[in-house]
């Protein structure tokens, strides 16, 4: 590469880190400022004097609560999600299962459906089913809406596995299931913890459907939980924004953790589907 495309292209990486970058780092500062220091004129990015009274303020109201709400909706719906995406992607992969090419079909426009677009029916299904506004009702929905996905990207893992590797278990004594969890999921972990990832941002984030179909405060999630922090004549930025801290912190930490196989498991979904 020619050093001008070099620099070129440096340029090009820092710009694009600072337009990621910078509103997080904006929302830190602003969470550790005292709140006369917030519309400061001049702006300054450290604070004069850094404090955690919005971080307390959350706490006292009780955000803690919203983030459990969150983290149950958001684990139940993924465990169900990739659960259901690896029996169904391996029954699509190993049997001959009639239909089957009007069965992808049918996931991939599942997947070109945007969840707003069928809330009022939706709505109305659970309404009439006794489902709406409980706590079964948000797990149910992004699980539905994350299955797809799910299907997709363990079809194409699975597709990727050796028939000889089921065989072998089979031929040594292991029934069909216990070939598939001890031989093949571990070989399909790229794809499963892909799909768990991209469940888990959805569900994390989720703010119109969480908005529409619950109503309880106390089943409230984290997202719909900050949009009431507002003060007596207008919003409180200081809470707000520890409030964006706090929910940024575990899709950060979950794509730390897991990067390799998520760059390894979209990368073969994108090969093999």
């Amino acid at each position: 590469m020619r050093p001008l495309s070099r620099s070129v292209l440096t340029a090009f990486s820092l710009i694009a880190a600072m337009v990621v970058l910078g509103p997080i780092v904006w929302a830190i500062s602003t969470s550790l400022k005292a709140t006369n220091q917030i519309f400061a004129v001049p702006p300054r990015l450290v604070p004069t004097e850094a404090t955690l009274d919005h971080y307390r303020r959350l706490i006292a109201e009780g955000v803690q609560w919203n983030f459990l709400n969150s983290a149950i909706y958001t684990v139940s719906a993924v465990a169900i999600a990739v659960a259901l995406g690896a029996v169904a992607g391996y029954a699509l992969v190993r049997f001959q299962v009639p239909g089957k090419r009007l069965v992808l079909l049918i996931f991939m426009g599942a997947m070109a459906v945007p969840s707003f677009a069928v809330l009022l029916p939706t709505q109305i299904m659970f309404n009439f089913a006794g489902l709406f506004d409980t706590r079964l009702t948000l797990p149910i929905l992004y699980a539905a809406h994350v299955v797809p996905f799910a299907v997709w990207m363990t079809r194409a893992q699975f597709s990727s596995l050796p028939r000889e590797l089921e065989q072998a278990a089979l031929v040594d004594g292991y029934g069909r299931w216990e070939a598939v969890w001890k031989v093949l999921l571990p070989g399909a972990k790229p794809a499963l913890i892909a799909a768990a990832a991209f469940g888990f941002l959805y569900s994390w984030n989720d703010y119109i459907t969480a908005t529409t179909m619950v109503d309880t405060p106390r089943l409230r999630t984290l997202p719909v939980a900050l949009i009431f922090f507002q003060g007596f004549h207008g919003r409180d930025w200081g809470a707000l924004m520890a409030g964006v801290v706090i929910a940024t912190l575990p899709p950060v930490v979950m794509f730390l953790l897991f990067r390799r196989y998520l760059i390894g498991g979209f990368s073969e979904g994108s090969v093999k589907g």
